[in-house]
């Protein structure tokens, strides 16, 4: 049978009604396996420590759209088992790190959805892994994993020596990311990691030693040019060069360890610097005028799309509430404007807890100032510690040394409640010293508002915070002073503890005198 010539007889509509039909089939087949392939699958991972550590609670990484970001973290309970088991559903491969209280990471893996994950620590933070690649995750396990890439350049090279040349650097970073990749290489040629495994394992690498290498140029770029910043030239091409060759964009980049802090790098250290009329200057002005992180927002929409420019917005935006605290009215404006852009955001449920926070601090702001705030009488002329507490001795004293700049001052603050029961159990007063200066004054008082920062308050003045620098390195040739700083003085005004326990530490169950 001529099954040309019996085509060829079939009437047009027909033959339309037929290809229509094995079409609508196709597509119908087409989105099942998509829906197939972009199912959740399970991921489980125990984790236990070998040594019985006194460790209750971890903190991990949520692989949020297979993105990571350590500021959207979840917390972990041990179990009755003395073991930490984790449960998620994810569509792709993703990074998942584990770090204790103080951030510091405990191990960092690669999960693939369907499969299960033992991990076994120890003291030395030695790692035992099961589970599929699982030689490749050990010895992932062993490489660096800096909160932020800058933290580990300062191993690599020192930016602020001028006298380290930039091929060197250069040559130094390549070499080490050889180094990494072909102890992968060799895993992979001997068949003990998978193919897959090992490109993640090299996007990753890839993008962190770019961000190493921009970091470190980023920090020699920039030169005093007409009361702005010019960039150099020679540094410009190299910069160029690394961005054109792994451009931030790239969404496999994006789903490395450290895509945002290298895609938030190049929107806001080199798109911006490298803009004609662009000068240090400008960026203060739009700060000051409420709208700096609005123009980082729209020269991010000038050069990302997509994924990219969601997580890139989101991780902005969190970054400023969770690293410095900031309650700028403008981020509850962004995050209104991301929540219309992006309605099914996985990232929302993370920044709105902050947000709801900064609406209350505004609100706060626009109250009649508390009873129970104070500031002390004619504090523009104290001088000295010693002066500063004169009036309030005859009770203890608790001193929480701060600034409004201060990001891990601020996250203090949020066990003040708790910290006022405290004190208040033990007859002990509280006075905040501000070491900001004369033309943060309205911030101040603001902060002291918005934050409802009962208690007594004094703004120190040059000759002040040079005696607290004093107090605080003990005389040193060079006295320095680093915030937040605890103080508890006794009824006599004399000092018993010099580095007191954090709110959160008294909170959480410390002493106030060992």
């Amino acid at each position: 049978m001529d099954y040309k010539k019996l085509h060829l007889n079939v009437p047009v509509g027909v033959t339309s009604i037929i290809q229509l039909s094995f079409m609508k089939q196709f597509l119908i087949a087409s989105f099942f396996l998509i829906i197939i392939g972009c199912s959740k699958k399970d991921v489980l991972i125990t984790l236990e420590f070998s040594n019985q550590q006194e460790i209750d609670t971890l903190f991990y990484s949520v692989p949020l759209s297979g993105t990571v970001y350590f500021g959207f973290f979840d917390t972990l309970r041990v179990n009755e088992t003395g073991k930490f088991e984790l449960n998620l559903k994810i569509t792709k491969p993703s990074f998942i790190s584990f770090r204790d209280k103080n951030y510091s990471t405990l191990v960092k893996l690669l999960v693939e959805p369907g499969n299960n994950y033992n991990i076994s620590l120890d003291n030395q933070k030695n790692v035992e892994i099961t589970g599929v690649n699982e030689k490749g995750l050990m010895l992932y396990a062993t490489l660096p994993d800096p909160l932020y890439v800058e933290t580990e350049l300062r191993t690599i090279a020192n930016p602020y020596n001028d006298t380290v040349s930039l091929i060197s650097v250069h040559e130094k970073i390549n070499t080490l990311k050889q180094d990494d990749l072909s102890k992968f290489k060799e895993l992979l040629d001997s068949k003990e990691i998978t193919t897959s495994f090992y490109n993640i394992i090299k996007n990753d690498r890839d993008c962190y030693y770019a961000s190493l290498e921009a970091r470190f140029l980023h920090f020699k770029a920039y030169k005093p040019f007409n009361g702005g910043m010019k960039i150099d030239d020679e540094i410009f091409e190299r910069l160029k060069t690394i961005y054109d060759q792994y451009p931030p964009n790239d969404e496999n980049l994006l789903f490395t360890s450290f895509g945002s802090e290298y895609a938030r790098n190049y929107i806001k250290d080199y798109q911006l610097f490298i803009q004609k009329d662009y000068n240090i200057q400008k960026l203060q002005d739009l700060r000051k005028a409420g709208i700096g992180n609005t123009y980082i927002i729209n020269e991010s929409k000038k050069h990302l799309t997509g994924k990219a420019l969601e997580f890139f917005q989101a991780r902005h935006i969190h970054y400023l509430c969770f690293e410095y605290q900031s309650h700028e009215k403008e981020l509850i404006v962004l995050f209104e404007q991301f929540e219309k852009d992006y309605p099914n955001s996985e990232y929302s449920k993370f920044l709105k807890p902050y947000i709801d926070k900064l609406i209350v601090y505004h609100n706060n702001i626009e109250n009649p100032l508390d009873k129970d705030i104070t500031f002390l009488e004619n504090y523009e002329t104290v001088n000295t510690l010693e002066e500063a507490i004169k009036p309030l001795k005859g009770k203890k004293i608790y001193i929480d040394v701060w600034a409004t700049w201060c990001g891990p001052c601020k996250a203090e603050f949020a066990h003040n409640e708790a910290l006022k029961k405290i004190l208040a159990e033990n007859d002990i007063q509280q006075l905040y010293i501000s070491i900001d200066v004369d033309d943060k004054d309205q911030e101040w008082k603001d902060a002291i508002k918005g934050f409802h920062l009962t208690g007594t308050h004094i703004r120190a003045n040059k000759e002040f915070r040079n005696n607290l620098m004093v107090l605080f390195s003990k005389n040193n040739e060079r006295p320095s002073i680093s915030i937040p700083w605890y103080i508890l003085i006794d009824e006599q005004g004399n000092i018993m503890e010099e580095r007191a326990k954090r709110p959160s530490q008294l909170v959480s169950g410390d002493k106030l005198v060992e």
